[in-house]
């Protein structure tokens, strides 16, 4: 047997210079990636009802989404998981605002994609848009207050959403007559 694999070898080979996992970094990367599944997967509206739609000249390419949501919930979830961090073993409560914000952004941004993509009600999504951005602001606030790194770690969905807003508001506007609105 290699001397990584003897199980009697305490602090050293290979597995002993490996980090140790962090548990607290998996359960927040379980978290912000496992809110997500909340929201039932609309295969249906993504390949028949939203590709008929009219979008404007610069709407990025299907592919470009999910490249750029994945990286944004991974600095999501390190940005959790250092708000968590950051409070003491026993005084978790003095992170419970912060966190209660950011899970409100997380809800926010799913009901967004029930009342667009299930729903079908590109007006009524525009109000769940703003909220959205809202709460992703005030996420970043409460996180600065905490761990300035764990705001700027959220400062990349703010700009994102902030384009998904844009994108919302103009799809809204090639598809809706003006006595829609």
């Amino acid at each position: 047997m290699p001397k990584w694999q003897d199980p009697a070898d305490h602090g050293h080979g290979l597995l002993a210079a490996l980090p140790r996992p962090d548990w607290q970094l998996l359960a927040a990367g379980a978290v912000v990636f496992g809110l997500q599944r909340l929201v039932p997967a609309y295969e249906d509206s993504y390949k028949n009802w939203y590709p008929k739609l009219r979008k404007p000249s610069w709407n990025p390419p299907n592919w470009m989404f999910p490249a750029v949501w994945i990286p944004l919930k991974v600095m999501q979830s390190a940005a959790l998981w250092l708000i968590w961090k950051s409070a003491p073993a026993n005084g978790r409560m003095s992170v419970a605002l912060p966190i209660g914000v950011f899970l409100t952004h997380a809800l926010l941004g799913n009901q967004w994609n029930v009342a667009f993509f299930g729903q079908h009600d590109m007006k009524g999504s525009l109000k769940w848009m703003g909220a959205f951005w809202v709460s992703i602001a005030a996420t970043i606030a409460s996180f600065h207050a905490v761990d300035p790194v764990a705001a700027y770690l959220m400062i990349p969905t703010q700009v994102w959403v902030t384009v998904a807003a844009k994108l919302n508001w103009d799809i809204v506007q090639l598809n809706t007559s003006g006595k829609d609105m």
